[in-house]
């Protein structure tokens, strides 16, 4: 069992995300978590309509020319890649989100295909493996995944879930290495350490010789741009994960890296506004517009109205789709 790391944050192939993993350096105690959730990073640009020049013909690009070379050149010791099963397809999510989750991610056998493509960066990657009895009902899924995969990744781990922990443990308990890693993704519940039901997964986890990574998300989904208290602490975050992963068995945390968790939806009303973190306090602030209003007719809220105090540097773009 290993103790070097320390955290994992998840990160989903968003452009902001995706210049996190290109440019921070993560050192040896962190390791990132990739949740890939489209065939490639960037579509070829279409041709502009009536252009005079015809598009030039180009070899299609496929899913490991963009993210092999992404992947090697993240400052990295290690990446976990996960293709979340868990995420729910909805008409709302962006085509090219849904047209993946749909045509490779929801199929055992087509994921495990793409997992394997990263095959050349086997040290590196950690892949993710999680249970598809939730989507279409197979037996023993963690334990085929395990057996195709195994023999080409030093190490993988195996994320469940509240709902599906006690079928899960059945397959992991028997597959589980001790250099692999289990990711407990508690999802969005809070954790209580008199709550019996969580208390009886935590006492199967230690019984495994493993890594054991807490995943929670300290966002609620209806938390808002609109909703923020301008300056003041954002109460309905709780992040105390931090001070009580290791009750819960966890050798290290997780969580979405200070990012609202969502569907992947086609975006919402641009609001101006942020969140920022102060890593002293382990707390998290908001900052909105003063004024304008998303009411129909009315006069929108622009950028230039976001009073940021001096010391504070948001390093994002002026304007977040978070709503």
């Amino acid at each position: 069992m290993s103790t070097q790391l320390k955290y994992m944050p998840i990160l989903r192939g968003r452009q902001e995300e995706f210049k996190v993993l290109k440019t921070f350096n993560f050192e040896d105690r962190i390791y990132p978590c990739l949740e890939i959730i489209k065939e490639v990073i960037r579509k070829e640009p279409k041709s502009r309509k009536g252009s005079k020049n015809p598009p030039k013909l180009k070899k299609k690009k496929l899913f490991e020319d963009d993210y092999i070379p992404f992947i090697r050149n993240i400052n990295a010791k290690h990446v976990f890649v996960d293709l979340p099963i868990h995420l729910n397809g909805t008409t709302n999510m962006k085509l090219d989100t849904l047209t993946f989750l749909r045509s490779v991610i929801l199929n055992r056998e087509r994921r495990t295909k793409y997992i394997k493509k990263l095959i050349p960066l086997g040290p590196k990657v950690i892949p993710v493996i999680s249970t598809y009895s939730e989507v279409t009902g197979e037996r023993g899924s963690i334990t085929l995944q395990e057996r195709e995969i195994r023999p080409y990744f030093g190490t993988l781990s195996f994320r469940t879930f509240l709902n599906t922990f006690p079928r899960d443990i059945h397959q992991i308990r028997d597959l589980v290495q001790r250099n692999d890693y289990i990711i407990m993704d508690w999802g969005d519940t809070k954790l209580d350490s008199n709550d019996g039901d969580l208390q009886d997964i935590v006492e199967d986890l230690l019984k495994l010789d493993c890594n054991i990574i807490t995943h929670r998300n300290p966002f609620p989904k209806d938390i808002t741009m609109v909703g923020l208290d301008h300056g003041k602490i954002v109460d309905a975050i709780d992040n105390s994960l931090l001070d009580k992963y290791e009750e819960f068995a966890g050798s290290c945390f997780s969580d979405y890296a200070g990012i609202k968790k969502d569907n992947i939806g086609k975006g919402g009303v641009i609001s101006p506004g942020f969140i920022f973190y102060d890593a002293v306090e382990n707390n998290f602030y908001g900052y909105r517009y003063k004024y304008g209003s998303h009411k129909k007719g009315e006069i929108s809220p622009n950028s230039a109205e976001l009073d940021i105090p001096e010391h504070i540097d948001p390093q994002i773009p002026e304007l977040k789709k978070l709503d």
